[in-house]
């Protein structure tokens, strides 16, 4: 341990001391004491390097734990109008998808959901709660040098249709969606992984990210862009460990 190198060196630099001085009977001689000196002044460096690590591992793990509790208290309120939970409530449930990004992204999110897409209906809200799925727009604004929750529940019921799409109703999948209720929490869980995703070069408004809760409150997978709908239906229970998805899945719903 990095005290023992230490105690090592202190007694190795008064042998030192007594060499050099002259006139100590158990004193080596000088070159001993000074190739004992520079052994442990190495073993003080390594040994105390160790114990930085240690002790940095140490915080990274009491941050994870203290980001996990704080994603486990996010209050969200139900689109359906059901009241208002926290994200610990869905626990061994539902799956919980984050989904963050500037408004332009909120409105493809949004319209991905209540708007049919491709050749024919879009059942993708009914298919994301027959996999216990919820999934949680969060609307972001960048403030300088930090961002800031909006107000989600307003954009996402503002959404227009665009070309391409049909039958939109933005109330159409208001059993699988949750918003985003006390910005300043969900500010202060999100930076993290803000900054994070912003130190590795992406443009988090434009790209948005996703971040998957697991059903055992922990996280599956973080990526940038919509969510893969199609392939997070085909393969989600098999990603938690819950059960085989069906075989083609992904083709039906719009996978990859």
């Amino acid at each position: 341990s990095a005290g023992s190198a230490l105690t090592a060196l202190y007694f190795s630099m008064l042998n030192t001391i007594k060499a050099y001085a002259g006139g100590f009977s158990d004193a080596p001689p000088l070159d001993e004491a000074l190739t004992s000196d520079a052994i442990n002044i190495g073993a003080a460096i390594v040994c105390g390097f160790l114990a930085f690590r240690e002790y940095q591992a140490g915080q990274s793990n009491l941050e994870r734990i203290a980001q996990g509790g704080r994603l486990a208290s996010l209050p969200l309120e139900l689109a359906n109008g059901q009241g208002r939970r926290t994200v610990k409530e869905y626990r061994r449930f539902s799956r919980v998808v984050l989904a963050a990004g500037g408004p332009d992204y909120i409105s493809r999110l949004c319209r991905s959901l209540t708007a049919d897409q491709l050749s024919d209906e879009n059942i993708l809200p009914q298919k994301l709660l027959d996999t216990d799925i919820v999934v949680v727009p969060i609307l972001l604004s960048n403030t300088g040098s930090s961002f800031s929750v909006g107000d989600t529940k307003a954009a996402w019921n503002a959404v227009e249709a665009q070309e391409g799409d049909r039958n939109m109703d933005t109330q159409r999948a208001n059993d699988v969606v949750a918003f985003p209720i006390s910005p300043a929490a969900w500010e202060t869980y999100l930076k993290s992984e803000l900054d994070t995703a912003v130190g590795q070069g992406f443009d988090v408004l434009d790209k948005g990210i996703t971040i998957i809760v697991k059903k055992n409150g922990r996280i599956l997978r973080r990526a940038t862009g919509l969510p893969p709908w199609g392939d997070m239906i085909a393969t989600m229970e098999v990603a938690d460990g819950s059960k085989f998805g069906m075989p083609g899945d992904s083709e039906r719903y719009g996978g990859r």
